[in-house]
């Protein structure tokens, strides 16, 4: 980069957002590290730091939205700039459906949901002046669901969605938006691998470095036509996911519907079977 771009990594202390923000920071952007946990987050930015490249770092939840603001106003107020945000910040309370608790669902909701929300709006309009990228972090929940995480997978199918709408709004602006689905091995996901190992399957999960570069591609020049996709990486596989679409359709005319009708269009020949990665169906309980 010629002119020094600048990028928000949120729930960047540690795990797959520490390995975004250090592949970034490789690449030339100075970046704004943020997490809970201040010697997490500080120890972000002093591997940053002594790889040679400039980080700060602001804590705090981005369950404020108003924190959200100030977020992205460090990175304005410290590098003159927002070109990326990366909206990585997030937490897991898996339980059953019947036994969640309503604060379980809203600490999830408000972490991975709305702070996506929150975050996007405050880089959107620190952007539109010169444009930049939006790129929110989905998971396998999100798109194909998991056991035991309702909160979690209707929150990360809020995100591909919400992503729909800023594509929609902030395109005019050069606002790029883009999803990912990365796949690693984190302390989020270490609760699989245990999980699927104590009834005999295996669940493995690559570093986070192995799956970083695909966001400093994402980031890069090389990437500008990509702009409203989901795409998946786990270090090995790359996918771009296909966008809603029906797979069988019928017309009548208006108001000639009868129950037969319906039966015999919506047979079980037309039932869409489960995504083969959604494993984790009965593993986690309580």
């Amino acid at each position: 980069m010629s002119e020094r771009s600048a990028a928000v990594v949120t729930g960047s202390s540690r795990g797959l957002g520490r390995s975004f923000a250090m592949a970034l920071a490789r690449d030339g952007y100075a970046v704004v590290v943020n997490g809970t946990d201040p010697d997490a987050a500080a120890e972000t930015v002093r591997l940053i730091e002594g790889a040679g490249g400039t980080a700060v770092c602001r804590v705090g939840s981005l369950v404020d939205p108003d924190f959200c603001g100030r977020l992205v106003d460090t990175c304005v107020d410290a590098f003159g700039r927002i070109d990326l945000l990366v909206n990585n910040a997030g937490l897991t309370r898996d339980r059953s459906v019947v036994k969640m608790t309503a604060a379980e669902w809203d600490e999830v909701l408000a972490v991975h949901l709305r702070g996506t929300w929150a975050c996007s709006a405050a880089a959107a309009r620190a952007m539109r002046g010169r444009g930049g990228h939006i790129l929110s972090v989905t998971s396998g929940a999100g798109l194909f669901g998991m056991f035991g995480q309702a909160n979690y997978a209707a929150a990360k199918a809020g995100i591909v969605g919400l992503n729909r709408v800023l594509e929609m709004e902030l395109g005019k602006f050069g606002i790029r938006c883009n999803v990912l689905y990365p796949v690693a091995r984190t302390r989020m996901t270490a609760v699989f691998a245990d999980a699927a190992a104590a009834v005999g399957h295996e669940a493995t999960f690559p570093p986070p470095e192995t799956v970083a570069p695909v966001v400093s591609y994402l980031a890069s020049p090389a990437a500008a036509h990509l702009h409203g996709q989901v795409i998946s990486f786990d270090g090995r596989r790359l996918s771009v996911w296909s966008h809603p679409a029906p797979t069988a359709t019928w017309t009548r005319e208006l108001g000639a519907w009868r129950p037969e009708d319906f039966a015999a269009a919506l047979t079980a020949e037309v039932m869409q079977l489960p995504h083969p990665d959604s494993w984790g169906r009965g593993v986690i309980a309580g």
